[in-house]
């Protein structure tokens, strides 16, 4: 199979190379300074569990060309920059089949509107990493596995066969709005704590109130008839004690896993944080979920100082 990947960080290197290691011939499109160093290096990605590397050597564009033709697209770009990159996926008509691997709770209106419902699957990768240097150092997330629309078999199938473990999903718009409630608490939690797990492990107080801001942003989303989060987060969030929900998340936040899976991708994209934190207001009345509001609001603290005086 003919895949493009559009956006060449994290996720994007990792589908790259793990769908080229399985036999189908990819193409990455990236920003000018990544495609050089792909260029001059390939794609390199290592499994932080096993420290097996691997690299390919694979075509990079800097642009999505309007005639490129293939069987699939994958987007791995920010929320932030969907927007823009939906008119060259409206051009690119010669492309019959996209994915979205991206982190948004705004609905999918637009992107069926603009591409139409046949091209259009929503997804969400199972994988955290960062990049250092050249290589991207990653992981499958075991509680979280990468989740794909109920229906698009196919694209279920080529992840499987890559080796990604996949979940369908019969809501995924409603699968994402979930996530953004946990994702921008936890966000906030963070920011809160300097972007330091291991100080947000050791801060129950704060955890114990991002768990009360995940509650009361789901809890205004039961009140829309959104479909549940998943089954495990819930139990996790929702079913068992405050006091043992916040002694979980340190347990987490407190081992290599906190950095990967939250901290350092939440240190580097404030603005995606941001942009989540537009996403979740949207959904909020006026004087709702006020732990959750408090957790937006140190997402835009710490967006305002990462970008600096006006």
């Amino acid at each position: 199979m003919k895949i493009v990947i559009l956006g060449a960080g994290v996720q994007g290197t990792v589908f790259a190379v793990r769908l080229a290691r399985s036999g189908h011939q990819v193409t990455l499109v990236s920003r000018a300074e990544r495609a050089r160093q792909l260029n001059a290096g390939g794609a390199v990605i290592q499994d932080v569990t096993t420290l097996q590397t691997w690299t390919e050597q694979l075509p990079v564009l800097e642009r999505l060309p309007a005639d490129l033709a293939a069987d699939m697209c994958l987007v791995t770009v920010r929320r932030e920059q969907i927007e823009s990159v939906l008119p060259l996926l409206a051009q690119a008509t010669a492309i019959p089949r996209i994915v979205f691997l991206v982190n948004h709770a705004h609905g999918s209106h637009e992107l069926l509107t603009v591409l139409g419902r046949s091209r259009v699957v929503l997804a969400f990768p199972g994988v955290a990493g960062a990049r250092e240097g050249n290589i991207v150092r990653y992981l499958d997330i075991p509680q979280q596995h990468t989740a794909v629309e109920e229906g698009a078999h196919d694209v279920v199938s080529l992840f499987r066969e890559a080796g990604f473990p996949v979940d369908t999903v019969v809501d995924m718009d409603a699968w994402l709005q979930r996530h953004a409630v946990f994702i921008t608490a936890m966000a906030g939690a963070l920011y809160e704590n300097d972007g330091d797990a291991l100080r947000l492990a050791r801060n129950l107080k704060t955890l114990r109130r991002l768990v009360v801001g995940v509650r009361e942003g789901w809890a205004a989303q039961d009140r829309k008839r959104l479909r549940p989060a998943p089954f495990a987060l819930r139990a996790i969030m929702c079913w068992v004690p405050l006091w043992l929900a916040a002694r979980y998340w340190s347990r987490l936040l407190g081992s290599d896993r906190g950095e990967i899976y939250f901290a350092k991708h939440t240190r580097q994209a404030p603005a995606e944080m941001a942009a989540l934190a537009n996403d979740v207001r949207g959904f909020l009345r006026q004087g709702e979920a006020p732990e959750l509001q408090s957790m937006l609001a140190s997402i835009d603290g710490w967006t305002h100082a990462a970008r600096g005086p006006d």
